[in-house]
């Protein structure tokens, strides 16, 4: 039993590092590179079911913390899986204002509130980056 919540957890990440797509089985193409950003709960996560090679081999090129100090990367789509907290809300909202990324694909881990979201999108408003905000997504 335990094997088989380990394996659907693992299959659930995967899809979340494929913006949320079931993965193809036998695709010879490359795979889309993009940059992983998480908090502390989310790399706890992730930590114990993909290794390092497994997140590059599905183009995970960097993971980092949401609270390090990152420079732009503005050709390359960012997943965000981080708690919905008011510290990471702030963050991630700053991250829109500065245009790090080409888009963003937010994974929250729990229940994200009305008035988070509302923030998220007067950041994205404000910062133009309206279309950049390619999906957002509760993994409850």
């Amino acid at each position: 039993m335990a094997a088989s919540i380990r394996e659907k957890q693992t299959v659930a990440l995967k899809r979340m590092l494929n913006f949320n797509v079931p993965p193809v089985k036998n695709s010879t193409g490359e795979p889309v590179w993009k940059v992983l950003i998480y908090d502390r709960f989310g790399q706890d996560i992730i930590s114990p079911l993909l290794s390092v090679k497994e997140l590059r081999d599905m183009g995970i090129t960097l993971h980092l913390l949401l609270h390090s100090d990152r420079d732009p990367i503005p050709d390359v789509p960012a997943i965000y899986f981080v708690m919905p907290t008011e510290e990471n809300i702030d963050r991630l909202c700053q991250d829109l204002r500065n245009q790090l990324y080409e888009s963003y694909y937010l994974n929250f881990i729990s229940a994200i509130s009305r008035s988070k979201l509302e923030d998220i999108a007067n950041a994205a408003l404000g910062a133009s980056a309206v279309t950049q905000v390619a999906k957002v997504q509760s993994i409850i």
